[in-house]
């Protein structure tokens, strides 16, 4: 293997990138059947592990894939250690399949003869798109009608997403933020979403049909800390146009600000003090959790 080049996990197998190997009639590529993570790490440490092993595990079940703790633990912490030289801080994507299917079976989709329950596990690094210190540049988004099928399963099957977001993009817009046939803001295409008003955090509910994202659970943990008071629920467009500020959550990219929808300023127009907040204390919280698990691995020593 190269020195340079990025090395994957494979089904329990170490590898150049170049010589990974997955299979074209795995079921993932015919016909979208798996789950995918993507969760951060810093100085190799995977933030909040254990809250996307879970939600891997629950969207697997969903669609009636059975996979193993273990297992999944293990593609991510060792293919981030064996990227370790080449990448301190970045991404870490989880992909699962249901494995490959059988393309003479009478019925579409059937697993391989000695393939049934087998997935196929693949473990990926990748940079992050900025210096891991540096604060998130704004984004502008556009609204598009789109309630996601199965919210609660983080599936491969990313279609829909893309396709809202190449249209927020031929409009201008940065990302895509989905709304409902009530004009109630769901979450972006790749984010969740939050308004901020009278230091007061505004989202909505998991209930309303998103995706119960990991970044955002951490922001409603830590927003009291800097003072913040949350509210799940319901959150109409005007609400979010008219807040003072809006913030959008992800694993990778933390808290960031949302200053344009729609062609239309929320607050200034402007990155504002109260995303700044909770960007900074939510970076105290992944630098206390490192710590902590730098602590507990020499306890173990």
């Amino acid at each position: 293997m190269s020195g340079t080049e990025p090395i994957v996990w494979l089904d329990g197998m170490l590898l150049a990138a170049s010589e990974a190997r997955v299979s074209v009639y795995d079921r993932a590529f015919r016909n979208g059947e798996g789950v995918f993570e993507t969760l951060r790490f810093d100085a190799g440490h995977p933030f909040r592990l254990d809250a996307h092993l879970d939600r891997a595990l629950a969207g697997a079940a969903e669609v009636g894939l059975v996979l193993d703790r273990l297992t999944l633990r293990r593609s991510i912490t060792e293919v981030v250690a064996a990227n370790r030289d080449r990448l301190a801080a970045g991404s870490v994507r989880l992909t699962v399949s249901a494995g490959e299917l059988d393309p003479e079976a009478p019925i579409p989709g059937q697993p391989a003869q000695g393939a049934a329950g087998r997935p196929t596990i693949v473990a990926t690094v990748h940079p992050l798109r900025s210096d891991p210190a540096a604060i998130p540049p704004p984004v502008s988004a556009a609204t598009v009608r789109m309630p996601r099928a199965l919210p609660q399963v983080k599936a491969v099957s990313y279609l829909p997403v893309l396709v809202a977001r190449r249209a927020a993009r031929e409009r201008g817009a940065d990302e895509a933020l989905l709304i409902d046939e009530h004009d109630r803001v769901l979450e972006a295409a790749t984010a969740n979403v939050a308004a901020l008003h009278d230091r007061t955090l505004v989202t909505p509910p998991t209930d309303a049909g998103l995706l119960a994202g990991i970044a955002r659970q951490v922001l409603l943990e830590v927003a009291p800390t800097a003072g913040w008071q949350v509210v799940e629920r319901s959150l109409p467009l005007h609400e979010l146009l008219a807040a003072d500020e809006a913030v959008l959550t992800s694993s990778s990219r933390q808290v960031f600000p949302l200053v344009v929808v729609d062609g239309r300023s929320i607050g200034t127009g402007r990155p504002g003090p109260g995303a700044a907040e909770l960007l900074a204390a939510y970076r105290a919280e992944v630098a206390r959790e490192r710590a902590a698990a730098a602590t507990d691995a020499g306890d173990d020593a």
